[in-house]
């Protein structure tokens, strides 16, 4: 894929985008530090490719009550298109504790954003995707609107990237039975999708082949060991270092960042290895950006 992958087309990621509170402590208490951003995995990965110059669409339900008319302010000053389908529901909320920077406890609040796109309203407005160089989603989508995005996909001829969003929702990581053209998640999730702890190296390869369509490449993120970028093929799998992040740094979303920013470098003609490269360094730029940060996908770009 490269920037030439259809004309004039360009990125459209569907899924939701939500307030994030997250905090010290247990849920319900919410100790200090605390910090409240926008979030949702589509939502952070659209912000990303934005930066990077990439004009993504993102399409969401449109969100009702007083938070509504942000949502457009946020994604336009991060370089997105919202596109709202003819459905209407509150804002997601995601709550979570964070320890050392990660989620240890996690409460999702306003599922109906996501019930809401269905296949038949995404039938309603399949003209929003004609344009598209490439589909992606998240896998906190519903599995009949994975499965008619993957197929849509396949039926305009471009591809179709999936981001994994939960460990307890890995069962949707092959809509419809078939794989994504890249799929991306944690060494822990491909563990529970293949229902056994891998052992090594080499299982982890074999285990990641397996999960994308043929063709398809599987980004796998190993912490501080860094990403494995494995293709179906039987292609040489592609290890990035993890780049450096500092201490006690907040890493929620930095998966929907590398994927957003591997993405834009695609659509922008680079080869898989350098364009992961070029990723990992942005995300750790991403990371080193302050809590009270007013504009944290600045950080991203050129």
């Amino acid at each position: 894929m490269s920037s030439s992958s259809g004309p004039g087309g360009r990125p459209v990621l569907v899924g939701t985008v939500t307030l994030d509170f997250l905090h010290k402590g247990p849920l319900g208490r919410g100790e200090e530090p605390a910090t409240v951003r926008w979030g949702g995995v589509t939502n952070n990965a659209a912000c990303a490719l934005g930066a990077r110059g990439a004009r993504p669409a993102l399409v969401t339900v449109e969100y009702a009550g007083e938070l509504g008319p942000a949502v457009s302010g946020h994604l336009s000053g991060n370089g997105v298109d919202w596109v709202r389908l003819s459905a209407r529901a509150p804002l997601p909320v995601f709550h979570a504790e964070l320890v050392e920077g990660s989620v240890a406890g996690k409460r999702f609040l306003g599922e109906r954003a996501l019930g809401l796109i269905t296949p038949e309203l995404l039938s309603q407005s399949r003209t929003l995707f004609q344009d598209a160089a490439v589909l992606a989603a998240g896998s906190d989508n519903h599995a009949p609107a994975l499965a008619w995005l993957a197929g849509t996909a396949r039926s305009l001829g471009v591809p179709f990237w999936l981001l994994s969003a939960d460990p307890n929702e890995v069962d949707k990581l092959r809509p419809g039975g078939a794989g994504a053209d890249l799929v991306a998640l944690n060494q822990r999730e491909l563990s529970l999708w293949a229902g056994r702890h891998l052992d090594g190296p080499d299982e982890l390869v074999a285990t990641a082949r397996r999960l994308p369509g043929p063709g398809g490449h599987c980004l796998v993120t190993l912490g501080e060991a860094g990403s494995l970028l494995v293709p179906a093929d039987g292609g040489e799998p592609v290890h990035q270092p993890a780049a450096s992040a500092g201490e006690e740094v907040l890493t929620v979303g930095a998966g929907d960042v590398l994927f957003g920013c591997l993405l834009a470098g695609r659509l922008a003609g680079l080869d898989w290895a350098p364009a992961l490269k070029e990723a990992t360094a942005l995300t750790s730029r991403f990371l080193a950006v302050t809590d009270d940060a007013p504009h944290p996908y600045a950080a991203l770009r050129s």
